[in-house]
């Protein structure tokens, strides 16, 4: 009879079609879960100085006047987490929308409590600006893709 109160682990992976997971899905799995983590971070915390934070005093301002997104700099973030801006600078169609989940989940932190007629949460757009110098497509070189 030995055996039957251990009864096993059992789990079931997040990944479709019936396929087990590759290392390369599961570390980017991973990645995004950090990448999500990181930008809540940064939403509640960043500040020029002082004690103005200012995308978190920023999205609760916009989400109480109806208007759900948020502009964030790019440098900002940059001075927050480097590794936070390349993986949305290499693989923007990935990581937006984990990045866009976060801001909803402080949207919701930093808006209670809400009038009863909105307690249903809305979608929160993330609005990337950047001080950079725009390049024309036409000078952009095979190496600088790659």
């Amino acid at each position: 009879m030995a055996g039957f109160d251990n009864l096993g682990l059992y789990y079931a992976d997040g990944y479709t079609d019936g396929e087990p997971a590759t290392e390369g899905q599961k570390a980017m799995e991973t990645t995004l879960r950090s990448a999500k983590k990181v930008f809540k971070d940064f939403i509640r915390s960043f500040h020029r100085g002082g004690f103005s934070y200012v995308y978190r005093d920023a999205l609760r301002r916009q989400y109480n006047l109806g208007e759900y997104w948020i502009s964030v700099n790019l440098q900002d973030l940059r001075n927050f987490d480097e590794d936070l801006t390349e993986l949305l600078r290499k693989k923007p169609g990935q990581a937006l929308p984990v990045i866009e989940e976060a801001a909803k989940e402080v949207a919701d932190e930093v808006t209670r409590p809400r009038p009863d007629d909105q307690l249903e949460l809305e979608d929160v757009h993330v609005v990337f600006t950047t001080d950079e110098n725009p390049q024309s497509i036409r000078s952009v070189r095979v190496s600088d893709c790659i």
